[in-house]
């Protein structure tokens, strides 16, 4: 079953529209140049006394931000050099400003809740929680219902998505690779269900997964297309990369500005396949994970993965089935299981993007003498102010000291454990033609 979903950017509307929208307006003005005019109409009989909008984060900049610090700059007063940043650390004075929102206004006349929030370049997730009285992730949020989120299903998404462009006079920053490119080089993204024995959503023995296919993909009937299989994290399902990163539209600025071949993206869902994380969960712990029992609930995810979604891929769409021509990534946990894959299902694929990841197996452990680990593209990947940046480089270390010294690494400069990272990630691991291997052991790579 597939369900196609249009791909939409908030229209740049005028505020008098009769039925106003949240829109992103360009203005004359500092500090950014762009405003997202906020609109949330609450859908029930009596008026909430607060609505918060929530999931934007507050500013840091480079002097002042760390794992453990955020600065809480407001974008009201944003200047450059300062960035989006989420700090996770609950030791820091100021970390509840990743969570406080910001307060909305409530208009009798039009009945309805509005706030004007200046942003810079950026793509932003949000949603709006009525009567919230402390920092939101505590309340229950709602999505923007003029600004639906991207997504199979109704709810599987939390999240509306806004796009801020760059103004030039006043911001260097620019995300253009984020935001849709020309028409004629759009891809096409749709959801589809496949049998999955053991699955438990969509529905009994069925899962879910997304799919980008790039522009020109019905134009050419005998063209195989190499496929980037693409996970998301902990808590997060098959919409995530295509509703909050926006993955389709930097794969085809990626593709039309030729640094990476046309190439199917598929992004599936590691929950609900009809065992949990809780299953394999024991009681040791590495570097404060339980890597042992992640490990192994990552094995189940990839022969669910190898017995169903790769046939399943491989004969609806025209997706190449060698190692060469198949990829992996994913983040967080989602990083996890990628260094999983890239561990124990080795010649599955043919380079790996290793993002934010849990802990690599430590040092020494027999598995790094994997003959098959010196002929794959292995690619190390974090935001700079992290908390998984010092996984990420102990796993460099580790590959180092294994002699599997060819990986590649980035860490993006203005973000931490956040999206905007990844997306800067996949952006700049396409830029570099990740379908163009180089092998971490320096060996050949076979087809």
């Amino acid at each position: 079953m597939r369900f196609v979903l249009p791909l939409l950017l908030l229209s740049l509307l005028s505020p008098t529209n009769a039925y106003r929208k949240t829109t992103v307006r360009k203005t004359s003005h500092g500090p950014t140049g762009y405003v997202v005019d906020f609109i949330y109409r609450h859908n029930g009989t009596t008026q909430p006394s607060s609505v918060i909008v929530g999931g934007i984060n507050y500013l840091s900049d480079a002097l002042h931000a760390s794992v453990s610090k955020s600065s809480g700059y407001s974008p009201y007063t944003w200047k450059p050099g300062q960035f989006s940043y989420q700090n996770f650390a609950t030791s820091d004075v100021n970390a509840n400003v990743s969570y406080a929102g910001f307060n909305m206004t409530y208009n009798a006349g039009e009945k309805l809740w509005e706030l004007s929030l200046p942003l810079p370049s950026q793509t932003y997730q949000y949603a709006f929680y009525p009567d919230c009285k402390t920092i939101w992730p505590n309340c229950a949020g709602v999505v923007d219902e003029g600004n639906l989120p991207i997504e199979a299903r109704r709810s599987d998404q939390v999240d509306s998505v806004v796009e801020v462009p760059a103004n030039r006079r006043y911001s260097n920053l620019d995300y253009t690779y984020q935001f849709p490119a020309k028409e004629s080089a759009r891809g096409e993204l749709a959801f589809y269900e496949y049998p999955s024995p053991g699955s438990t959503y969509p529905s009994p023995n069925v899962h879910s997964t997304g799919v980008y296919l790039p522009a020109g993909y019905h134009d050419n009937p005998n063209k195989v297309y190499p496929v980037l299989y693409l996970s998301h994290g902990g808590g997060g399902n098959d919409s995530d990369w295509f509703n909050v990163a926006r993955a389709h539209q930097i794969m085809d600025h990626l593709i039309l500005e030729m640094y990476l071949e046309p190439t199917i993206v598929v992004t599936p869902n590691f929950y609900d396949l009809g065992f949990t994380t809780q299953q394999y969960a024991t009681n040791r712990s590495q570097e404060g994970f339980d890597v042992e029992g992640y490990n192994a609930f990552y094995n189940a995810v990839a022969a669910n993965y190898k017995a169903h979604l790769l046939p399943f891929i491989e004969s609806k769409f025209r997706a190449a089935s060698t190692q060469s021509r198949r990829a992996f990534a994913g983040l967080s946990l989602g990083g996890g299981l990628t260094a999983t894959m890239l561990f124990n299902a080795t010649e599955t694929f043919g380079t790996y993007n290793v993002m934010s990841n849990i802990p690599f197996p430590v040092q020494g452990d027999p598995i790094y003498k994997h003959p098959g680990l010196k002929d794959v593209g292995i690619f190390l990947s974090a935001g700079f102010y992290d908390i998984a940046f010092q996984n990420s480089m102990n796993s460099g270390a580790r590959l180092d000291a294994a002699g599997l010294s060819g990986y590649q690494n980035y860490y993006f400069p203005e973000g931490g454990h956040q999206w905007a990272s990844w997306q800067a990630v996949l952006w700049t691991w396409g830029k570099g033609n990740w379908w163009d291997i180089k092998p971490a052991g320096g060996g050949p790579l076979s087809s």
